[in-house]
């Protein structure tokens, strides 16, 4: 029986998590003009993130320009002020994992209507970032099914990404491969070997240092999204030839939110498979729970998953048993009732004398085995 237990635990901070940890974090920039296009210095950009209450402020410079960094995965509200302007608001703009995005606003002069809204419209072509990979989103981590709840099956979403298709690779599931014994890591761009994979949890190295492979599996419930990184990455990432995957876990919020599921196959449920005499043993619970929600509301919150597995499965075997006449030391023939082709050795010669059948009577004894034999020599 096989036992798997992970559990992954944490508590953000609110502002200090975002700025301090090693997460990959994104950023929101742009320029900020007047109707006629003129640029607008000294603009006071504010940016809210409504589900913690996390709040950053910044101003535009000399060019109009502003940028907001070490901004966590998430949605925001931003909203741009200057005095004789109506404020401009953009709502619910998604950030992504290590996405940097440019929010370009208009300002109109101020009348009775004192707010514009700016439509967060998804973005066709990323200017800021030459950076080519795949976003995996919390919709896909959560809905798409997945065998094993192996979250690095996602990551072949991916344009260019494959995974080995070998069953005994040391990376998909190898029966000798202790790095695989949680299910398959294995994970290709471009053809890039499966040790070349950079594994990182939070920005933080998650990689199995004696073989390459992942070293902590996140649960599903715990993963807020992630991104495969394939090409002209920045070089902050530039620790393996291969692709880099970025995983962002959840955070609490000012809501509570949570989650529980049991997975279950049985052998009552299960067919026969194809060379078994009967259907085999195979039992799998799989289960756990994910809690989130506020400590103290817009300060600091927490988040804890839980995730266990039990396992119990029947390897069918085929096996040649010996006949009732090889078992009183008759071996003329073989287990199929064939003449036997095979020439047995005496183990008590000393010059390797073959055996020959003496009808089955027992004419030697060797560590209590009975051999029905008539040594030659």
């Amino acid at each position: 029986m096989g036992r798997c237990t992970r559990a992954v635990a944490a508590v953000p901070f609110c502002l200090l998590i975002t700025t301090l940890n090693a997460q990959s974090t994104g950023s929101l920039s742009g320029t900020v003009t007047d109707a006629a296009g003129a640029l607008a210095p000294g603009a006071s950009i504010t940016i809210t993130a409504p589900a913690t209450g996390l709040t950053r402020s910044a101003m535009t410079d000399e060019r109009g320009g502003y940028l907001v960094p070490l901004l966590g995965v998430g949605i925001y509200d931003v909203r741009v002020q200057l005095a004789g302007f109506q404020t401009a608001e953009a709502k619910a703009v998604t950030l992504q994992v290590d996405e940097h995005r440019e929010l370009d606003f208009k300002l109109v002069p101020a009348t009775v209507q004192t707010t514009v809204d700016v439509p967060a419209t998804i973005v066709a072509i990323q200017t800021a970032d030459a950076t080519l990979g795949q976003v995996i989103t919390s919709q896909e981590v959560n809905d798409l099914p997945l065998n094993g709840r192996d979250f690095v099956q996602l990551a072949t979403l991916t344009a260019g990404a494959t995974q080995e298709t070998n069953p005994n690779s040391f990376f998909n599931g190898g029966p000798s491969s202790e790095a695989s014994a949680r299910g398959s890591f294995s994970l290709s761009v471009g053809g890039s070997r499966a040790n070349s994979t950079d594994w990182l949890l939070d920005g933080v190295d998650n990689n199995e240092l004696t073989s390459g492979a992942i070293s902590i599996l996140s649960s599903i419930d715990s993963i807020q999204e992630f991104k495969v990184l394939t090409y002209n990455y920045s070089a902050e990432y530039g620790t393996r030839g291969g692709p880099t995957v970025l995983v962002t876990t959840k955070s609490g919020t000012n809501e509570v939110h949570g989650s529980l599921f049991e997975f279950l196959r049985n052998t009552d449920l299960d067919a026969r498979s194809y060379f078994a005499a009967s259907t085999e043993k195979f039992n799998l619970n799989q289960f756990g729970a994910a809690l989130g929600g506020p400590v103290k509301k817009d300060k600091v919150f927490f988040f804890a998953d839980y995730e266990e597995k039990y396992q119990r499965h029947g390897i069918p075997f085929t096996g040649v048993m010996p006949t009732a006449a090889m078992r009183n030391g008759d071996f003329t023939l073989d287990p199929y009732g064939r003449p036997n082709t095979i020439q047995l050795t005496n183990p008590t010669s000393t010059t390797g004398a073959p055996l020959t059948c003496s009808g089955g009577l027992p004419v030697a004894s060797i560590n209590h085995v009975l051999l029905s034999t008539t040594a030659n020599g």
